[in-house]
């Protein structure tokens, strides 16, 4: 323990971090983690007595703070965004511990974590971990990393440098130049009134900076206000403007629209863009992130916000911090991560030409051939605005996964992804049409079944496209178009299928390829702002033969909600949409209405359905006129429950759903029943 003192203290001298691998079982890992590390380490995971364990999934209340110590309990599930996030809070000279299963084992260890991926908890069973195959071997290879393997003695410490890491302020709080030029950067556009985008990587002092502003431009005046996804994170901002700086949360912002000359937001990465696009129309911002994307809305603040941004404020400015000031340039933890995450996967620029290849690819052969998954990894990153490193292990353990990759002279220039769905046993249909179940996956089945109100939705199958990406530099050039072309013919299933933010050009994208419309979300997403579209291309006789009245009924569906909880979806949106004439059978309305009414459906899905059975059915003469007056607010379009209820004199929206239930049991005849 006294080598260990000396170790740590060395540690701490040069401003480094290290990562030490406790290796065996997890009564034996815990308890060497709860002799090395300070009790005021961080304790992910299971832990023992005395130490209170903290779920890896909520990482939001950590981020914005410092430990010297993080113990991260792999036993309790490897968490790729928590992990990749939660390290950067690892203070200089301090430690990281991770505590798994025998390296040898660990890919077939049952990873809590792989539920993720899986639609039913008995997929996972047995499933092997490729994501922690690969994830061990790089471990291994690295010199930094103390590894430590139960029933061996204690392995040598790493040797450290000698350099010792001296970290001054100047009169001005900086750490060093690179801090010193956004600071001056940051109070030139506050000043203009122009919104300044600060990225970096962790540890470079984007909130300490944003605390020293604030302190310079609270005292000339200026009236400023700071946000972030959690006053922790808001913390170390707080700090250094010396706690004078106010702080609301975004969506008390939205509410209560306090006056304010600047509105400084840390940790924008993990507040959805359209909320950050409408603080953004509010107040001159200065926005604050990192920008890799384990921090809650994937790439989202890079893809979609920046640019968003631009066209909102075209004067506005970015400012790139490269240079660590929370530890050493030298520190080995923050490579190992990237390399452990590929967070810093890049994609190869593709050839001036050559020819187009398209074939199917083995996640095995993307564990053989780390290049490969680099490229193909980085081109899905730096096309897709919610890729976030569980997306990596995604790639290499979701079992049912297809990918398919385009090369241009051997370099890959376009992917897709695909997963297949449906196919559910009946019970499990009947349960989630009816409302009482929601299984993990499925999406199309379960939204097309539960939302769209097609009862047949979960009995066929479906290859769902997740994800189809080209390299910026090969767009328009028809290779997404051949790559759907190649996947048509391929058949495997009764539809072919996605789901995506409706925006007008990629609505326009899918119908050129031949995909109709079945479902638009009624609700918008929180990152893009978008409604979610849902579009099928039948690969069967029988999808073929069914789709004809599905859109029928969504037509009808949606002419109704056009007048509600669709009315701001942009014009050149609906002329995308290009629907046949509505058409819809009593008989395709009247399971809705009966599962309305006896089981748990959708308000807002059911309602257009409800509207035209209630157009065929004649009210009876005895129904009370309260029992009227909530048939008549309930069900006319863009109804919100909860206002219907307060403005009747009811207990909330639950009990006015179940009110609209009841009236809706009386017109109908009681539900068969078992002898």
């Amino acid at each position: 323990m006294t080598e260990w003192e000396d170790w740590r203290r060395h540690l701490r001298r040069i401003g480094e971090r290290r990562l030490l691998v406790l290796s065996g079982s997890e009564t034996w890992a815990m308890a060497r983690a709860a002799e090395l590390c300070p009790e005021d380490s961080l304790w992910l995971g299971p832990a023992p007595a005395g130490h209170e364990a903290r779920d890896p999934a909520r990482i939001l209340r950590y981020l914005g703070r410092e430990y010297p110590c993080l113990v991260y309990n792999a036993y309790g599930g490897l968490h790729p965004d928590a992990f990749g996030a939660l390290l950067g809070t690892v203070a200089a000279g301090g430690l990281v511990l991770l505590l798994c299963p025998p390296l040898a084992d660990w890919p077939s260890y049952p990873d809590p974590d792989l539920a993720r991926y899986v639609a039913l908890p008995e997929q996972a069973d047995g499933l092997e971990s490729r994501f922690i195959r690969r994830f061990a071997a790089l471990l291994q290879q690295d010199e930094q990393v103390w590894l430590w393997r139960q029933g061996q003695p204690a392995p040598a410490l790493p040797a450290l440098p000698d350099t010792p890491w001296q970290r001054r302020r100047d009169r001005h709080g900086c750490l060093n130049r690179e801090q010193r030029q956004a600071l001056a950067c940051m109070l030139h556009a506050a000043r203009r009134r122009q919104p300044l985008v600060l990225t970096a990587d962790r540890g470079r002092g984007k909130s300490s900076l944003l605390g020293l502003a604030a302190a310079r431009l609270l005292d000339a005046g200026y009236r400023v206000l700071l946000t972030a996804p959690s006053p922790a994170a808001a913390a170390r901002a707080l700090e250094h403007s010396g706690q004078r700086l106010p702080f609301m949360a975004p969506d008390a912002l939205l509410a209560r629209r306090p006056e304010a000359d600047l509105l400084l937001v840390d940790e924008a990465a993990a507040i959805p863009s359209a909320m950050l696009l409408t603080l953004a129309r509010r107040y001159c911002c200065l926005f604050a992130s990192t920008e890799h994307g384990y921090e809650g809305t994937g790439l989202g603040f890079q893809l979609k916000f920046q640019p968003a941004l631009a066209r909102l404020s075209p004067g506005w400015r970015k400012y790139h911090l490269s240079e660590p000031a929370r530890w050493s340039p030298r520190d080995p933890l923050e490579p190992l991560v990237f390399r452990l995450l590929a967070l810093d996967a890049d994609p190869v620029t593709p050839p001036a030409g050559g020819e187009l290849r398209i074939h199917r690819l083995e996640p095995r052969q993307l564990i053989e051939d780390e290049s490969l998954l680099r490229q193909l990894f980085g081109l899905l990153t730096l096309a897709h605005y919610q890729t976030r490193p569980s997306d990596l292990r995604q790639l290499l353990d979701a079992p049912g996964l297809e990918l398919v990759l385009a090369r241009l002279g051997g370099i890959p220039v376009a992917a897709a992804l695909l997963v297949r769905e449906g196919e559910l046993d009946p019970a499990l249909g009947q349960a989630i049409w009816e409302g009482r179940r929601r299984p993990r996956g499925h999406l199309l089945p379960q939204s097309l079944a539960f939302h769209g109100g097609f009862r047949e939705a979960c009995r066929l199958s479906y290859r769902r496209i997740m994800r189809i990406v080209v390299h910026p530099r090969c767009q328009q050039q028809g290779i997404g178009s051949r790559l759907l072309d190649w996947l048509k013919r391929q058949g495997g299933a009764d539809f072919l299928g996605t789901s995506f933010g409706a925006s007008p050009e990629l609505l326009r994208f899918w119908r050129r390829n031949g995909f109709q419309p079945v479902r638009i979300g009624l609700g918008v997403d929180a990152v893009s702002g978008l409604h979610a579209a849902m579009m099928l291309w039948p690969q069967s006789p029988a999808a073929r033969a069914l789709l004809p009245a599905w859109l029928g009924q969504f037509g009808a569906d949606l002419r109704h909600h056009r007048q509600g909880l669709l009315r701001a979806l942009p014009d050149a949106c609906w002329r995308e949409l290009d629907l046949p004439l509505p058409a819809v059978s009593p008989g395709q309305d009247e399971p809705r209405v009966r599962d309305f009414a006896f089981a748990h459906r959708d308000l807002p899905a059911d309602q257009p359905a409800l509207v035209r059975f209630l157009r065929r059915t004649p009210l009876p003469a005895t129904l009370p006129a309260h029992q009227l007056a909530l048939l008549e607010a309930l069900l006319a379009p863009g109804a919100n429950p909860a206002e219907v209820a307060r403005r009747l004199g009811l207990k909330g929206q639950k009990d006015a759903i179940q009110q609209l239930r009841q009236v809706v049991q009386q017109l109908l005849p009681p539900p068969a029943t078992d002898c």
